[in-house]
């Protein structure tokens, strides 16, 4: 008999975002929603695998500047205890795996910095799904309000405004 170990057919993941709103979000509940950023909790396989690359490629300096100093640590350390050449690759290893699983928090923590909100976190099977609960217990909750007074001028058939989320794609379709 043959098991297949990964994937499993049938295995129903949840995946966990937490939801961000910007300092200053928009007056509008619709194009408030559009500024919102949902950020996956979890490990992040690139943090993982390209540590200080991926610090660099996110804008996190100081943080890179510590995995290197953290790095340059260990090697000098192990260099002294003789055993620098075995444990080296284990030790960059272990420094990538807590990257890897402080991704999230990096990143949430860069946006609070920022002045951004935490409005709460969602579960789902997947991006589209988590939008959409999250959406569909938060907009009831917000007042209909516009920012502009007068009508706007018709757009042009074919123009045609781009969302970020799916959920507002076909909210404004129908």
């Amino acid at each position: 008999m043959i098991v297949t170990i990964l994937p499993f057919p049938n295995q129903k993941r949840m995946i966990i975002f937490t939801v961000h709103e910007p300092p200053a979000p928009p007056i509008d509940r619709l194009d408030r929603a559009e500024t919102m950023v949902f950020l996956k909790d979890g490990f992040t396989w690139s943090a993982f695998l390209l540590g200080p690359i991926w610090l660099v490629a996110n804008r996190f300096w100081v943080s890179a500047v510590g995995y290197i100093a953290l790095a340059v640590f260990g090697y000098v350390l192990l260099e002294s205890a003789g055993a620098a050449e075995p444990l080296f690759g284990l030790f960059i290893l272990a420094l990538n795996a807590v990257v890897g699983f402080e991704a999230h928090w990096l990143k949430s923590s860069k946006l609070e910095s920022k002045g951004w909100n935490v409005l709460g976190s969602v579960t789902g099977r997947s991006l589209a799904e988590c939008e959409r609960r999250f959406f569909e217990n938060w907009l009831p909750t917000q007042a209909l309000r516009r920012r502009d007074t007068e009508p706007a001028a018709p757009a042009a058939p074919e123009a045609k405004p781009k969302h970020r989320f799916a959920f507002f794609r076909r909210l404004r379709q129908g």
